[in-house]
């Protein structure tokens, strides 16, 4: 077998081309990987997949670049790209043959983001030439080791977190399944059928983006196609050289701070100097911490995932992402440090504590080069910093009902607030920068699945960070035991002592927290209608969770409950439209403390009122909701505070 050799068109007879079949090919490369997503989805059973979208599908080149990637997880962008090359570096392309599938999932050889993000690659022909990949990963429910659900707090090692699966492992072989693989793999995975019907799903995935892309080099010829899939990469990295033009050259250098690693609450470091030089950007990680035993180190493929997630919306807002889009830009990262470890950190918690650390660094960074632009359309990408660090709770157990033993990854953990923009309020429960299509499972379809009961899922009024545009805000849930005796439970909470910051002004969101209220009486709550008020459901003990913890026994009758961060704001609060404010305060997102504290508001009667009588202010809303602002307070009140 052989591989297609695509270079860059180079004179002006080999860039011309017609505009029109160059936007088809791109667009249908753009379609191929949507409907890689959608086959995935349809044939998948777990609710990561089908309720959350924590999975990506991607194209690559028979060099290993990225012809298209789908819009769902983008932190995905590095570790495919590293498992792909990982694969090529270990299987010859003429070892390859149509219907093989490969299979992996470890950090330090296969850059996965962590141990339960598994990725499939297909290789695809035409004839008999290897012309491209097809490449789907989703996190998968258990992957094996010392915790379920993949996320292992108290492992030392990477050993010890999960069936750790290198580039090159064959799971299918021209269209049939490697028997003694499959078997191998599933003896040490806790519910090996829905995880061998996920991997099926993945290699559907595959399947489909292989036939459509066979299809398309049909339609379009094996030249002209390369030729214009070449064209859409170029294009895609000439307009993001001409945006870091368009800033100042300059060396630009931040910190952010990882939050405990599961075996102490340390803060470690997180440094980046960024180099905009010309039509470059380097962003060198090399002063960062070193790695560390605990579950936090981030894998290179998730670093450059974490990096791609934040350059997408400030860069590269409008364009299809492609090979084209990462071509103006470098990463460093010294080796053994926090964000480029080797055997044998351990790596199953790194992508949602320091990669999602180093996606608001990297943030940090590009807003003190954008407003220093003169290109205003730069400018207004500068935000404040998103919460953009994943609550986790991963729950074990048998249902007392069905006998059946379950893992609950609770995907409630990824509703924090978004940063506020120089133009909006900040979305509130948005997920993390990296999730494009960001979605969660309803209430009812994890009750559905799982033996929970939900009490109250709700946006947390104390978690938006104040500004002239407010943070999102995060969100604030609970839920008991139902048919379920006891569940072995892990947390983690990385964004609890250090906040997401505010920008141009504004102040930090809130953090997080978690605790188990201990002994309530559930049944009575509900039948009294006190079940959704945590201030009426007298628990006998309320038991904080430490940032990490494993092990945590949750029994029936405790009420466990998450308070997610909230995003930065952006600009001074003193200049928020007080309407905007008092209105916040009638729908519950501020309160009127708040309201009076952090944006000088004075509301006319009730809490935080001020000396004003009832026609001296504006109103937000009307009837018997309405919040009424004392404009003559509140200026003296703005005054005093400026």
């Amino acid at each position: 077998m052989s591989t297609t050799d695509l270079t860059a068109p180079s004179s002006a007879a080999e860039r011309a081309h017609d505009p029109v079949t160059l936007e088809v090919v791109r667009m249908r490369l753009d379609a191929i990987v949507d409907e890689m997503a959608i086959a995935m989805m349809r044939s998948s059973g777990s609710p990561v997949i089908t309720e959350s979208g924590d999975f990506n599908t991607a194209l690559f080149d028979a060099q290993g670049r990225i012809y298209a990637y789908s819009n769902y997880v983008q932190f995905h962008i590095g570790s495919a790209k590293v498992a792909l090359q990982g694969l090529l570096d270990v299987v010859p392309v003429e070892q390859m043959a149509p219907g093989d599938a490969f299979i992996s999932n470890d950090s330090h050889t296969a850059g996965s983001t962590h141990p339960p993000d598994v990725s499939v690659i297909t290789p695809i022909f035409h004839g008999e030439t290897v012309v491209g990949f097809a490449q789907s990963q989703a996190h998968l429910l258990d992957v094996g080791g010392m915790n379920p659900g993949g996320f292992a707090p108290g492992a030392v090692d990477c050993f010890a977190e999960a069936l750790r699966m290198p580039p090159g492992v064959k799971i299918h072989d021209r269209g049939e399944v490697v028997e003694s693989v499959r078997r191998m793999i599933v003896n040490n995975i806790r519910l090996p059928i829905p995880f061998w019907n996920d991997v099926r799903s993945l290699v559907a995935a595959n399947n489909t983006g292989a036939r459509r892309l066979q299809a398309t080099i049909e339609e379009f010829g094996a030249e002209a196609f390369g030729r214009y899939a070449e064209l859409a990469i170029e294009a895609a990295r000439e307009v993001v050289a001409e945006r870091v033009r368009a800033l100042p050259d300059g060396v630009y250098e931040a910190t952010e701070w990882q939050e405990g690693d599961g075996k102490s609450d340390e803060l470690r470091p997180i440094r980046c100097r960024m180099t905009v030089d010309g039509d470059s950007m380097e962003l060198d990680f090399s002063a960062s911490s070193e790695q560390t035993d605990g579950f936090v180190n981030c894998s290179y493929g998730a670093l450059v995932g974490s990096v791609a997630t934040a350059i997408n919306p400030v860069l590269a807002w409008d364009l299809p992402f492609n090979e084209g889009v990462l071509g103006p830009l470098s990463v460093v990262a010294a080796e053994r440090s926090i964000v480029n470890p080797a055997v044998p950190a351990p790596a199953s918690n790194g992508h949602l504590t320091v990669g999602a650390r180093v996606t608001r660094l990297v943030t940090l960074l590009l807003n003190r080069v954008v407003e220093r632009s003169a290109d205003a359309a730069l400018r207004d990408r500068a935000q404040g910093i998103w919460a953009d660090s994943w609550t986790g709770g991963i729950s074990a157990g048998t249902r007392s009902d069905t006998g059946e033993y379950f893992v609950l990854f609770n995907m409630d953990g990824g509703l924090m607030g978004a940063g506020a923009q120089p133009g909006r309020d900040g979305l509130d429960g948005s997920g993390m920068v990296t999730q494009i299509s960001n979605m969660v499972p309803d209430v009812e379809m994890n009750e559905l699945m799982y033996p929970v009961l939900y009490l109250w899922k709700r946006v947390d009024p104390a978690t938006g960070g104040p500004g002239a545009q407010r943070g999102g805000l995060g969100v604030d849930f609970a839920w008991t035991l139902w048919n379920c005796p006891e569940v072995l439970h892990t947390v983690f909470l990385p964004c609890a002592q250090v906040p997401a910051g505010g920008y141009g002004g504004g102040f930090p969101g809130g953090g997080g927290e978690q605790a188990i209220l201990r002994g309530v009486d559930v049944h009575a709550a509900v039948a009294a209608g006190e079940a959704a008020d945590p201030e009426r459901l007298r628990p006998d003990a309320v038991e904080l969770c430490e940032i990490v913890a494993q092990g945590l026994r949750i029994q029936a009758g405790d009420v466990f409950r998450q308070r997610i961060a909230g995003g930065g704001g952006y600009g001074d609060p003193l200049l928020r439209d007080p309407a905007a404010v008092a209105a916040d305060v009638r729908d519950g997102y501020v309160s009127a403390e708040a309201a009076r504290a952090a944006y000088g508001v004075v509301l006319a009667g009730g809490d935080g009122a001020g000396g004003g009588g009832a026609g001296a202010g504006a109103s937000a809303g009307d009837g018997a909701g309405s919040v009424a602002v004392d404009a003559e307070a509140t200026a003296a009140l703005r005054r005093e505070a400026r």
